[in-house]
């Protein structure tokens, strides 16, 4: 069975730290079970990434792939988040933990970035206007 977890920093505003609706789009997008995608917070929020993999451990996940939900491969992505594996990888050995590169430099970033441009635009166009 595989589990994935979306994780992103998180929020000391907890009303900010809107990673379930996204981990239940996800579940559709992929076609899964919503049980089978949860996420974490590296920071601020809850779940933590601990806690999410244990829950995928308990749920008798053989895989589960990690996802960081960050733009480039700062410090988190880079030490945090695979000494959080690195941990969980030694007390189970037999379930395959792995982690994708993070969203990185993708072409479909920058259509959703000049999507959001031309929403101001139009806001700020109809402003003008009125």
């Amino acid at each position: 069975m595989e589990k994935i977890i979306i994780v992103g920093h998180g929020s000391p505003k907890e009303n900010s730290n809107k990673l379930e609706d996204l981990a239940k789009a996800l579940s559709i997008t992929l076609k899964k079970n919503p049980e089978d995608i949860k996420y974490a917070y590296i920071k601020f929020g809850k779940p933590s990434i601990e806690e999410s993999i244990t829950e995928c451990i308990r749920e008798n996940a053989k895989t589960i792939i990690i996802h960081p939900l960050f733009l480039f491969s700062g410090a988190h992505v880079i030490y945090d988040i695979p000494e959080i594996i690195k941990k969980f990888r030694k007390n189970y050995p037999l379930i395959d933990i792995i982690c994708t590169k993070p969203l990185g430099f993708h072409e479909k970033l920058l259509e959703i970035i000049k999507e959001r441009i031309d929403e101001i635009k139009q806001i700020s166009n109809k402003n003008e206007a009125d």
